[in-house]
């Protein structure tokens, strides 16, 4: 798991900013371009290669820099480094200081301290400080882009050239090729019967192509399906298969998108189980009813154990660089929250329009 991110230079982030994470559920919010998926990435990759790492008894300096070097760019999907660091600072250096932990990698063990330099690639990223240990447990991203449709053409794109491939994207469609284990007992067994509850079926693979079937129903192939239930459906199979399970860390990047505001509360639901299941959750959103929703769940008798870190990301003023970050253990505690003034604003004006119609009438 992660538990502490420190940054500087990184894209939004020319200032030095510290962000902190709880083993439970972490909510990232804020509005269009203030650095919820930089962040969220930046944090997945660090993760992904500090996992990469744990079958290494003696790592190589140089060789895990060129491993982490390559991490960064298909994460963020780019070609070069510069691309990720703050480029309104000339010469820019990005630093990034990560602290993880996990079962056989206490506190303190597994951190990881490195830089990377504007305009300079191939031997511009270096660690400063090596884990002692890496992470055995594993980290899954699931992007806002649906993925079991292109799963086929992914899968065969990927076997001959994977770099090609945005990496978050590649892996999943890799573990959704891991082969469905005995149903999971507790919380994740919940998590699962959730995810089926809301599809009102389950996904199964058949010849490389996934279904929804349903009770008393010929499997449904994907194009029949809604956009949003299928990155659902995303999630019930990774538990299923034994993917995510207690001690993952799940990247989930707006998991409000396509789904209609019917189903949010289920949707919170199922992100509830997954925090009483052991799995760390870090999420992106800008859903004001996701919000609302995430905190009335939290506060349930059966949740409170869920531990519960709300993260607000706001763009500075005009003429400013970087973003303001707030961060606490309820929404309460965000400064600002975009999408609430706006959701505000836009009662007050129809609130005016019906009392300016009522005058009208009367």
């Amino acid at each position: 798991m992660i538990r502490k991110l420190t940054v500087e230079g990184v894209t939004v982030f020319p200032e030095r900013e510290s962000f902190s994470f709880v083993p439970g559920v972490n909510i990232i919010v804020g509005g269009n371009d203030c650095g919820k998926s930089h962040l969220m990435k930046l944090c997945f990759a660090v993760c992904k290669w500090s996992h990469g790492g744990a079958t290494r008894d003696l790592p190589d300096t140089w060789a895990e820099e060129k491993r982490l070097r390559k991490d960064l760019l298909r994460v963020f999907g780019t070609t070069e480094l510069t691309a990720v660091t703050s480029r309104s600072v000339k010469d820019c250096t990005a630093a990034v200081k990560a602290s993880l932990e996990g079962e056989k990698a206490p506190l303190g063990t597994a951190d990881v301290e490195f830089t990377f330099h504007a305009g300079r690639e191939e031997d511009g990223l270096k660690i400063a400080t090596l884990p002692d240990r890496f992470l055995h447990e594993n980290a899954v991203f699931i992007p806002p882009r649906e993925i079991l449709s292109i799963y086929p053409c992914y899968m065969q794109a990927g076997k001959r050239y994977p770099e090609l491939l945005d990496s978050a994207s590649w892996e999943l469609c890799r573990a959704l090729e891991n082969e469905p284990q005995e149903q999971p007992a507790g919380a994740i067994h919940q998590a699962i019967r959730l995810v089926e509850r809301m599809l009102s079926g389950h996904l199964m693979r058949i010849n490389g192509h996934f279904y929804l079937h349903r009770h008393a129903q010929e499997p449904l192939e994907l194009n029949l399906i809604a956009e949003g239930f299928k990155r659902i459906g995303t999630l019930g199979l990774l538990l299923g298969n034994g993917t995510v399970h207690a001690g993952t860390t799940l990247f989930w990047d707006e998991p409000e998108m396509n789904i209609n505001a019917t189903h949010l509360p289920l949707l919170v639901n199922i992100m509830m189980a997954l925090g009483r299941a052991g799995v760390q959750l870090i999420l992106t959103t800008h859903s004001l009813f996701l919000l609302r929703e995430l905190t009335i769940q939290l506060a349930a008798p059966e949740n409170r154990g869920v531990s519960r870190r709300f993260t607000g990301l706001q763009l500075q003023a005009r003429g400013r660089e970087g973003v303001r970050v707030s961060a606490g253990e309820s929404m309460n505690d965000l400064e600002y929250i975009d999408s609430l003034d706006a959701e505000m604003e836009q009662a007050d004006r129809y609130l005016a329009m019906h009392l300016e119609d009522t005058e009208e009438e009367g």
